[in-house]
């Protein structure tokens, strides 16, 4: 049996893909199972996946949407320790090698997450993820989501405990199921390490919500145990960060002058939700951590990795 199963959800992302399986198949010595949920890709992603066919399961079918297919391959997964990895976004080295040695040197961790680097399309990588803080309870459930993704792996017993994602939310899903993590009592780790690269690029999901991604949000809050919403630190975080997403949609269609306002006025607002919400020890340690494990190795998620990549 395997130790890990990763699976990974895929639709028409050959530009990305080769790069997120390679992140997966190439960690040493971890003895992993790699799931691909295709729904019926039409671009290279099934050439790509061709290729590694003999080191991974590829399952080519229609789905109803990413959650279905990361619930399913969950539910069928053989290993101890499981996560899911979307075809754009990758590991790093090392990364599950670390996060074993967590889970064999604590039986009763249930779940572990780590640092993560922020990369654009072409794989640049721009900044590491500023937002990532110790696991606290309080502070998951009603400040922000402070657990990026792909850093996140937990062990298979924790299915039986908060169940499948739910298929109904489209951008909040991740959130609201790491949220059931806490709700339950489950115990879990930091590891100050990077462990994954989080592809930020326009048209992800996360960047074009708007406000139907906003009410969502604001939804699945309004579940959640403690003060009434607009009392609550993660109403005004995420009611600041609607507003940047909506000023960036629009900024490039301004004028010039306007342009540049705009652009300055969402730089003081970005600053301003840093200095008020975010643990300011624990965003410098990540960017100390980050000029020295990460900064000398290159300036894209393969350069981490050496040429010609993964």
């Amino acid at each position: 049996m395997p130790y890990f199963t990763i699976v990974m959800p895929t639709y028409n992302q050959g530009e990305f893909i080769e790069t997120a399986v390679s992140s997966v198949l190439g960690q040493q010595g971890s003895d992993v199972e790699l799931v691909v949920y295709d729904a019926l890709s039409t671009d290279a992603t099934p050439g790509v996946l061709e290729r590694y066919r003999d080191r991974l399961t590829w399952i080519r079918e229609k789905d109803r949407g990413m959650v279905d297919a990361i619930n399913k391959g969950l539910a069928a997964a053989k290993g101890d320790v499981l996560a899911w990895l979307n075809s754009d976004d990758a590991y790093l080295p090392g990364a599950l090698a670390h996060v074993r040695a967590a889970f064999e040197a604590d039986p009763g961790l249930d779940f572990v997450y780590g640092d993560a680097l922020e990369i654009d399309a072409a794989g640049r990588i721009f900044t590491p993820n500023q937002f990532t803080e110790e696991c606290s309870r309080e502070r998951y459930l009603h400040s922000h989501n402070f657990i990026c993704q792909p850093t996140m792996f937990f062990r298979r017993r924790v299915l039986d405990q908060v169940g499948p994602l739910r298929e109904d939310l489209r951008w909040t899903m991740d959130y609201e199921w790491f949220a059931r993590f806490f709700l339950h009592g489950l115990r879990g780790r930091l590891l100050p390490r990077f462990l994954a690269a989080n592809r930020d690029y326009p048209v992800t999901k996360t960047n074009t919500g708007g406000a139907t991604r906003y009410r969502e949000m604001l939804a699945i809050h309004r579940l959640r145990p403690g003060l009434p919403l607009v009392a609550r630190r993660s109403f005004w975080i995420y009611t600041a960060e609607a507003v940047i997403k909506g000023v960036n949609a629009w900024r490039d269609r301004l004028p010039g002058t306007l342009r540049a306002r705009a652009l300055n006025q969402v730089s003081r607002l970005s600053g301003n939700l840093f200095l008020r919400f975010v643990n300011p020890r624990r965003r410098d340690e990540i960017v100390r951590r980050y000029q020295s494990d990460i900064a000398p190795g290159g300036g894209t998620i393969q350069d981490q990795w050496g040429a010609p990549g993964p």
